[in-house]
């Protein structure tokens, strides 16, 4: 069963395609991505590379346009101290499926995962909060195309809090690379988007060159025990924050060190049409007193805040992420 388990899930340019059992190992092939169709736990016997390829379209350059795609309910992914290495093709890892519906019950663990292109780990919505994050486009005017564009995606999302499938998402102990280290027009993504109530970020290192590092969607969101890497190397939104939130009630942030580098915003967390958030004994590097924890872009601030502390930027080069 081993063997023949092994071979079924060492793809090549092709996805693998996993079958359930308990922790069941993931040999990829180098260029080969993983698709996981069915429940149950799995774990990386390997690390998952993609090569970086020339600047051709993803056809011609023979390169899997996802790294790890999580397509079912209730999987647990440890990666066992391996890492998913998705080159400048492919994203990293994606959580859907053909029929649209949105996997639950997920956990992503003990590993670490860097790409180049678009969002390290995906479960969420567009990158756009408000009309001026236009500039992730590179769109230098309104046009009656983008602004169709914006007025159906943002439209799109639930009305409200209710409205957000509890996904239960979570991702430990997880190092997290989304910095795509080239100058690009646009503004970069970031590190984690996903939609949905419950979600879990815990005990991780996130690292970006864009001025946002996590989008919530949805409430209860729980990141606790991270460090956070905002370089502001590329280009910048008004909106841009360490974490946005969206319809993020109940969140609960604590025990996080935020780091902000470069040009980079000094504000720690932006909310959208979000209740109250708690935002508990974190330390902020590259911040004062006299700058925002939080700002609200759409509806009220409701933040209830103690405990958190403000170190000069250069303090941060004392601590071991």
């Amino acid at each position: 069963m081993g063997a023949r388990l092994a071979g079924l899930l060492a793809g090549s340019a092709t996805p693998a395609y996993a079958q359930d059992a308990q922790c069941q190992a993931l040999a990829p092939a180098l260029n080969g991505n993983i698709v996981l169709r069915a429940s149950g736990t799995y774990c990386l016997a390997n690390d998952l590379r993609i090569e970086k390829g020339w600047n051709l379209p993803d056809a011609h350059s023979s390169r899997p346009d996802k790294a790890l795609v999580i397509a079912a309910d209730d999987v647990v992914l440890d990666l066992q101290g391996h890492a998913i290495d998705a080159g400048n093709k492919a994203a990293g890892i994606t959580m859907s499926n053909e029929r649209q519906s949105e996997p639950q019950r997920i956990t992503i663990r003990n590993g670490t995962l860097r790409t180049e292109r678009s969002v390290g780990v995906d479960a969420g919505f567009g990158s756009i909060s408000i009309a001026s994050d236009r500039d992730f486009f590179g769109t230098p005017q309104w046009s009656d195309d983008y602004e169709r564009f914006m007025r159906n995606t943002l439209q799109s999302r639930p009305s409200g809090p209710s409205g957000y499938l509890r996904r239960g998402i979570r991702i430990e102990h997880m190092r997290i690379d989304a910095r795509d280290r080239k100058s690009t027009p646009e503004a970069s993504p970031g590190a984690i988007n996903i939609q949905g109530a419950g979600t879990v970020i815990r005990d991780c290192v996130i690292e970006t060159n864009a001025g946002t590092a996590i989008w919530i969607f949805g409430p209860d969101a729980v990141i606790e025990n991270n460090t956070i890497i905002v370089h502001g190397e590329g280009k910048l939104r008004e909106a841009d924050a360490p974490i946005r939130l969206h319809a993020g009630d109940g969140a609960v942030i604590r025990n996080n060190r935020f780091i902000i580098k470069g040009a980079a915003h000094h504000r720690g967390i932006a909310v959208f049409d979000t209740g109250p958030v708690t935002v508990d004994n974190n330390t902020f590097y590259g911040m004062t007193e006299r700058d925002g924890i939080a700002k609200a872009y759409t509806g009220t601030l409701q933040l209830k805040a103690s405990g958190n502390r403000f170190e000069p930027g250069w303090m941060a080069l004392f601590i071991s992420p």
